[in-house]
This record gives C-alpha cells, sequence and structure tokens, in this order.
C-alpha cells in the first residue's frame, strides 16, 4: 500500500511528539534531585552562619557587662571625690543606673547653684568620713623658708680668681697637668666668725679638706677655695666638692671632671 505524503508527515509528528515527552520524563527527577542538593547546600551556610552571629553576640554581651561594671566602679569614684568638695552627686548615681539599665539618654548634671550666699549664712560643706584628713590640712602650713639663712649662689667651678674673688671662667676643662681647680661661690647671710669649710672626693673619697673663719658678715661678695698638685695628684674621673657653713652642706656636692691628657 502506498501512503499519501500528508500521513507520512502526520506519521513523523506523532513519533517527534511521543520522543519529546518521553525526554521530559526521564529528565525531571534529574532536575529535582539537584534543586535538593542546592537547598540543603543553603541551609548548611545559614546554620553556618547563624552560628558565628550568635558567637559574636554572646562576645558582644560580655564585653557590655564588663563595660557597664567599669562605668558603676568609675562613677563610684567619681561621687566620691566630688563629694568631699561639697558637690551634688545626684547626677552621678542617675548616670550610672542609666547605663546599667541600657542605652539610653544620659540627662544633663544639674547646676550648680554659683549664687552667692545671703549675708550671714554659711554654706555647708560635706566631707565623707571614711577620708582621712592628712596632718598637712589638719595643720598651719609650714612657713616659707627664712631668706636670712646662709646660702650659695652662682657656684661654679673654675681655673683661678680676680681681684674681686670671683671666677675668671666657668668649668673649664682640668686635666693632670691644670695647676689649680677652684670652687667659686656668691656668699649671703653668713655672720662674722662663721666656719666656712670645703671637702674634695675622687670617686667618693675625700681626698682633701680645708676651713677658714669669717672675719667680717659677707653677703654677695665671693668666696672660694682651691686645690693644687701639692694637695693631691690630680688623677682622671670623676670629681666633686662640697662647701659647708658650721658644717651645713650649702648644697649637693659639686660634680667635675679631670679629663685624659
Amino acid at each position: 500500500m502506498i501512503l499519501k505524503p500528508y500521513l507520512i508527515v502526520a506519521v513523523a509528528l506523532a513519533i517527534l511528539s511521543v520522543s519529546s515527552l518521553a525526554g521530559c520524563a526521564s529528565g525531571a527527577p534529574e532536575m529535582t534531585a539537584t534543586a535538593y542538593s542546592q537547598a540543603r547546600s543553603e541551609i548548611d551556610s545559614l546554620r553556618a552562619t547563624a552560628t558565628v552571629v550568635r558567637a559574636r553576640m554572646k562576645t558582644t554581651l560580655e564585653y557590655a557587662g564588663t563595660r557597664v561594671g567599669q562605668a558603676e566602679e568609675a562613677g563610684g569614684l567619681l561621687q566620691h571625690s566630688l563629694s568631699g568638695l561639697g558637690t551634688d552627686t545626684n547626677y552621678v548615681e542617675t548616670s550610672v543606673s542609666l547605663i546599667k539599665s541600657g542605652p539610653t539618654l544620659i540627662p544633663p548634671p544639674t547646676p550648680i547653684d554659683e549664687s552667692p550666699p545671703a549675708a550671714g549664712a554659711i554654706t555647708p560643706i560635706s566631707r565623707p568620713t571614711d577620708i582621712p584628713v592628712s596632718a598637712a590640712t589638719a595643720t598651719n602650713p609650714q612657713p616659707a623658708p627664712d631668706d636670712n639663712r646662709p646660702r650659695l649662689e652662682n657656684i661654679v667651678m673654675a681655673s683661678g680668681v680676680n681681684n674681686f674673688d670671683c671666677a675668671i671662667d666657668n668649668n673649664p676643662r682640668f686635666t693632670p697637668q691644670s695647676e689649680a681647680i677652684y670652687i667659686v661661690a656668691e656668699a649671703h647671710n653668713i655672720a662674722a666668725g662663721a666656719s666656712i669649710s670645703s671637702r674634695w672626693y675622687r670617686r667618693g673619697t675625700e681626698v682633701a679638706y680645708f676651713s677658714f673663719e669669717a672675719e667680717n658678715d659677707i653677703n654677695g661678695n665671693c668666696i672660694w677655695f682651691f686645690i693644687d698638685q701639692t694637695d693631691t695628684t690630680f688623677f682622671p674621673g670623676s670629681w666633686s666638692v662640697e662647701i659647708r657653713v658650721d658644717d651645713a652642706p650649702m648644697s649637693t656636692p659639686i660634680a667635675f671632671q679631670i679629663a685624659e691628657n
């Protein structure tokens, strides 16, 4: 039997339709498995992210708790100090309580009334009972130093003195070949008859001592002492000299160096 051309085309279209349906049916299970795998992957990712976020939140809460404790302690110290100055500290307690309760706005401190008190009024100043009052505040202040006490000013080392008994130079370089080493100072309030002495040290060991008695009052004049090679050998190294009035040191020992050649 011979088929008509239009029948051949119809049969071919039917065969193609059946093949397409078979392909779709066979691919449906594969697509479902892929989608399930992707969903599982996204769920695992969300779980991991949630774990990290939870850990960060826990760390943040712990840190916040520590800061609240520090704020409470600092507020207590501040309140304690301000109370000693007679300052109203109620706002400190309010601020600390607000910090503990949550992140709310802290009201400004209560302004201090700076208006002068009424005539005859006495402004009370509170003082914490647990703060000891030092002896310095409980007693009269120490008197100022007596300007009439013996003292030395402008103490220098020198290689010699002029006609006014004052230094001809200031801290020159001393060597083992130096002829003499002077200490010169401007003396004030030294009464006639006072004993003035000098002690010379090399590396902390006394090597020379001199003294004289003031014939007249000395106030603003230069005094001096010196050592030379007949008193002690000028070994290189660290030296010092101290001047005393009636055996009271007028300053810390004055240091100087004898250098190598």
